[in-house]
């Protein structure tokens, strides 16, 4: 029996390791997608100063295509994620403490001051990239 509980804990502690990890590649993407489009925009006010107007559209629209990309990226982390701790809280139910569920309890119930999930905040980023990418086309066609 002993034996059984170690193999178990090892397990719930490689799950969670695996679940720090997805958080580790979701902030890697994130970092690339944010440079991308900085890089984008950039290169995109550089035109700016030579007047190539239909790139600006064009780089515009590739811009809004990234910012898509990007939400439905954090969007699969999200559920992914969501899956791991769904799955640790139910192993967790044959540990002697539950820390994971019993943080998650807390946040959503406990917490007087309300608590945002990190992936709600996340989607604001390319979102306001998003709104600059359509007033750059606007910008565009009606000047």
């Amino acid at each position: 029996m002993k034996e059984s509980n170690e193999i178990f804990f090892e397990q719930y502690k490689l799950f969670a390791e695996s679940a720090e990890k997805v958080s580790d590649r979701r902030q890697s993407t994130n970092n690339y997608f944010l440079t991308l489009n900085s890089a984008l925009l950039a290169f995109t006010g550089y035109l700016t100063s030579i007047s190539f107007r239909i790139w600006h559209i064009v780089l515009a629209l590739a811009g809004i295509s990234i910012c898509i990309l990007w939400i439905l990226n954090i969007k699969s982390f999200r559920t992914l994620n969501s899956a791991k701790f769904k799955l640790l809280h139910k192993m967790e139910e044959q540990l002697p403490a539950k820390l994971f569920t019993d943080e998650w309890e807390y946040l959503d119930k406990g917490n007087k001051e309300g608590y945002m999930r990190f992936s709600k905040i996340e989607q604001g980023i390319p979102i306001v990239f998003l709104i600059l990418y359509l007033i750059i086309i606007a910008l565009r066609i009606f000047s």
